[in-house]
């Protein structure tokens, strides 16, 4: 047993070293899966459980912005470590935020659907945000408050205050997309725009729009239409 151990921790040192010294790019996604799991697990052999979870979900994107209930199906994952892989993207944003010199500014709408639309066109599930800004319209943070299947009964009014307390964000937009389907609102994303708005003016905080990301274009909710097609 104390054999297994150091040979472990062997492995994590010269991974570790690797990594230091060539940089994690350097390396195979299993690798700096690997790596990553080595800050949530600190004893023992994270290999067989990196290969499970890229199996599972194909990328380490894929991993680090998976849903909770689906990562705790993944044998070796319980929810503290499942709630701790969730985390690490809100860390690389705080850490994106925090080097920004320049916040960036939402007082322009296409400056709106320019954010929404890299963060959102992309993914390949349903993701559902709320994006923070102080009065003068800059980001002062964002938050995932729901992937796969959006359900508005999940997102409570301690979950939005304890975001906006954080931020302390004047106010706020809110987006999602439809992943490989058109920028059109289905009727449970009428029912849960109203849901937020009633929501953001309970808390006191001003709403500025529900931005929709399709694979067709950019539906603006406050506008009642297709503000931006892709080709």
């Amino acid at each position: 047993m104390k054999d297994e151990k150091n040979i472990h921790a062997g492995h994590r040192g010269r991974l570790l070293d690797t990594i230091y010294k060539a940089g994690i790019e350097a390396v195979s996604e299993i690798q700096a899966m690997e790596f990553i799991l080595t800050y949530i697990f600190p004893r023992g052999d994270v290999n067989p459980l990196a290969h499970r979870l890229l199996d599972k979900f194909g990328s380490i994107a894929n991993v680090l912005e998976a849903d909770l209930t689906e990562l705790v199906t993944v044998h070796g994952i319980g929810e503290r470590a499942g709630k701790m892989i969730n985390e690490l993207t809100d860390i690389f944003y705080l850490y994106a935020t925090c080097k920004r010199t320049k916040r960036e500014n939402m007082s322009e709408y296409s400056a709106v659907y320019d954010y929404t639309e890299q963060l959102l066109r992309f993914k390949n599930v349903e993701e559902f945000y709320i994006v923070g800004l102080d009065s003068m319209k800059n980001v002062v943070g964002r938050r995932k408050l729901a992937s796969g299947t959006i359900n508005m009964v999940g997102i409570t009014p301690l979950q939005v205050s304890s975001f906006l307390s954080s931020t302390h964000s004047a106010m706020v937009f809110i987006t999602h997309n439809h992943p490989g389907g058109k920028a059109e609102p289905s009727g449970q994303d009428l029912e849960a725009t109203k849901y937020m708005q009633d929501l953001f003016k309970t808390l006191g905080v001003l709403y500025i729009d529900h931005i929709l990301i399709g694979a067709d274009g950019v539906y603006s909710f406050g506008k009642n239409k297709k503000v931006r097609e892709f080709f």
